[in-house]
């Protein structure tokens, strides 16, 4: 009988997937045209998306992943509180989810979604993510104290890095240009360095300090095409700029409630000609910099509409210049892209 109800269920999801398959790219509502800066000036950022679920991306559920799930008695979730987010060279969007303890796969090229680990690598508190180029992908546990280590796209979880010696790690990023991995430990204000071929430990950057190279609860890193690195110097309300060896190269910042100055600097990334876009929890928006620190403009704001942000934490900008910033508390992640126009941003 359980299994004539099995196949009764199987035939009528069939049933609804036939009937649905004509009508899988669905139109979404309008996104409104929201630019940055504000006319007579030439914009430079304009809203492109929210990604709250994987409809957002046109990425339906086919029927036998429908069927399976209904077995599992599981239900699919949305977005709830996103922090880290990372795209890989095929393009699928990875984005850690601190309240799933998950983290959210979007393929839209194949239309695929899915979340990982498996319960045989559950995450405590997950925080941030990185992908190296051979596609192994990197998660922080910041309240496990460890990162873990996965590869075929979240499926298989290989290793865990760093126990007994992170204490609270939160921003990670590759640099492939010196094949290291940059963990952040906020706890110990510090930064760890591993070998990507056997995850060593290379070295150790930063120690608690307000002073050029140290650091006060930095969160996040961020990785440049050339090598250099960017970390947010969290209670020191700066960012910090490092040549690939980890020679100090500048710091900009101040604490202030002000355009330019910084309350809770947290991701930080820069686009293809050099300008550094830092997420800021407590102002609610995302500023933009010029290579020297100089402030260019900002965007965003508080709020819950459309270009506006509620804890924006972890960015990411792509090899197009698209920008995504997890929405925290707003359970999204926004979609942004920097328009390069007549002439660039920078000045």
């Amino acid at each position: 009988m359980r299994f004539i109800t099995v196949i009764l269920l199987f035939s009528a999801l069939g049933l609804t997937a036939s009937g649905c398959f004509k009508h899988a790219v669905e139109v979404r509502e309008r996104m409104p045209d929201i630019i940055w800066p504000n006319p007579p000036e030439i914009p430079r950022i304009r809203f492109v998306n929210s990604i709250s679920a994987p409809e957002d991306l046109y990425i339906k559920e086919g029927a036998l992943k429908r069927f399976f799930r209904f077995l599992k008695g599981s239900e699919r979730k949305s977005l709830l509180a996103p922090y880290g987010v990372e795209m890989d060279a095929e393009g699928r969007l990875f984005v850690v989810d601190t309240s799933n303890r998950n983290v959210h796969v979007f393929d839209s090229r194949k239309g695929d979604y899915y979340t990982f680990p498996d319960e045989a690598a559950s995450f405590t508190s997950p925080i941030d993510v990185a992908i190296d180029r051979e596609g192994n992908i990197f998660v922080t546990d910041s309240k496990e104290a460890v990162v873990k280590v996965f590869k075929d796209h979240g499926k298989k979880y290989i290793k865990e890095l760093g126990r007994e010696l992170l204490q609270r790690p939160t921003g990670i990023a590759v640099n492939e240009k010196t094949h290291e991995l940059l963990v952040v430990d906020t706890g110990n204000s510090e930064i760890i360095r591993y070998d990507l071929d056997g995850y060593k430990v290379k070295g150790i950057i930063g120690k608690n300090g307000s002073e050029a190279g140290m650091f006060h609860y930095p969160t996040n890193v961020f990785v440049s095409g050339d090598g250099h690195i960017f970390v947010s110097d969290s209670l020191n309300f700066r960012i910090q700029i490092f040549s690939p060896d980890w020679k100090f190269l500048k710091a900009f910042g101040k604490p202030g409630d002000g355009p330019g100055y910084f309350a809770r600097p947290r991701g930080v990334a820069v686009d293809s000609d050099g300008n550094i876009y830092v997420a800021d929890a407590l102002f609610d928006n995302v500023q933009v910099f010029d290579k020297e620190g100089r402030l260019l403009m900002d965007f965003g704001g508080s709020g819950h509409g459309y270009g506006e942000f509620w804890l924006p934490s972890g960015i990411f900008i792509d090899a197009d210049d698209r920008i995504y910033v997890s929405d925290s508390y707003n359970k999204r992640v926004q979609v942004f892209q920097y328009m390069k126009g007549d002439e660039f941003l920078r000045q």
